[in-house]
């Protein structure tokens, strides 16, 4: 860890322009050495600084975030494209947050701040539900290299900017990074956003590319998370049912249907709102009267009275 400071400058000689950097001196000596060289037709003006205990980390955090962005001007120089209000914003968002005060405390691991995002997303235990902190704290997870932040910040902005072609792009740009670095479960986030644009074609391609990467190299740390591959089932059922398209992994449903319908008899029975039990009935009977296999390996089973009622198409007592 080294203290310091992150800086952005900005020169009226490179309009539109920012220069993001880091210094362990006084921002303002490091200014007046870059406006001092002869290569610059206009010195460089200060327009945001800020103390960190760890400036290369928070440096490194921020770039990534920039780079992601694609507002990286050439690959080995520190300066970016947009409007200097844009630029500092996005620095504000990235920073971490570790206070200067007590320079010793360890930086947030990746995993963590994940977990903190995702309290903040929910409003889970005592968090408040702030889904804007929570963007901020997975960009942050994600420039340390949570691949897992980065299918939440593609999940999060795709249902945030339904309507949004440049936030759909953010979102896909997330899940494409994603992806490319293993987390075959950014394919469940891109079929949501080609769901609700009623995209089929690409709808069937995302589900195929999550099955095919699942079977050939599943990962302990992207499968990390409470039955986390059933509620990707879930919604792949659900998906199908309302695109009105024929399920065409048959044979991964039948592998877990037993314990799959066991999973939608106790989500339903969570459930409150009576559109969404209904929603997962359908799905839970579509599974029992269709996939291989269902039917009579549930009907071997205890809870065998509990599905009953909706296969029968109602609401139990």
């Amino acid at each position: 860890m080294e203290r310091g400071w992150v800086y952005v400058l900005v020169n009226s000689s490179m309009p539109s322009m920012a220069k993001v950097g880091r210094t362990t001196r006084q921002p303002a000596e490091r200014v007046a050495e870059l406006s001092a060289a002869t290569g610059v037709a206009t010195p460089f003006v200060l327009a945001f600084e800020r103390e960190f205990a760890d400036c290369i980390q928070a440096e490194q955090d921020i770039h990534a975030e920039l780079d992601r962005m694609g507002r990286r001007v050439a690959a080995n120089r520190e300066f970016f494209r947009g409007p200097t209000a844009d630029i500092v914003h996005i620095v504000l968002n990235v920073a971490d947050c570790t206070c200067p005060e007590r320079p010793s405390e360890p930086a947030a691991s990746a995993a963590d701040l994940v977990a903190q995002a995702d309290q903040c997303l929910w409003g889970h235990d005592d968090a408040f539900q702030d889904p804007a902190e929570a963007l901020r704290i997975y960009r942050l997870a994600a420039s340390r290299g949570s691949v897992v932040a980065l299918e939440r910040l593609g999940g999060v902005h795709g249902v945030m900017s339904q309507k949004s072609p440049a936030g759909r792009r953010r979102a896909l740009k997330y899940l494409k990074e994603g992806t490319a670095r293993g987390n075959y479960y950014c394919y469940v986030e891109m079929a949501g956003i080609y769901q609700r644009d009623n995209h089929a074609g690409n709808f069937v391609k995302a589900w195929a590319k999550f099955f095919r990467e699942r079977a050939a190299r599943q990962c302990d740390d992207v499968e990390a998370g409470e039955c986390r591959y059933l509620k990707a089932l879930r919604r792949y059922v659900v998906g199908c049912i309302d695109m009105e398209l024929e399920p065409a992994h048959l044979a991964e449903l039948e592998a877990v249907a037993d314990t799959l319908m066991t999973f939608l008899v106790i989500v339903i029975g969570k459930l409150e709102d009576p559109d969404e039990r209904a929603c997962l009935a359908g799905a839970l009977r579509w599974i029992y009267e269709r996939v291989p296999g269902a039917r009579p390996e549930w009907e071997r089973q205890k809870q065998r009275e509990l599905l009953a009622p909706w296969i029968r198409g109602r609401q139990p007592a």
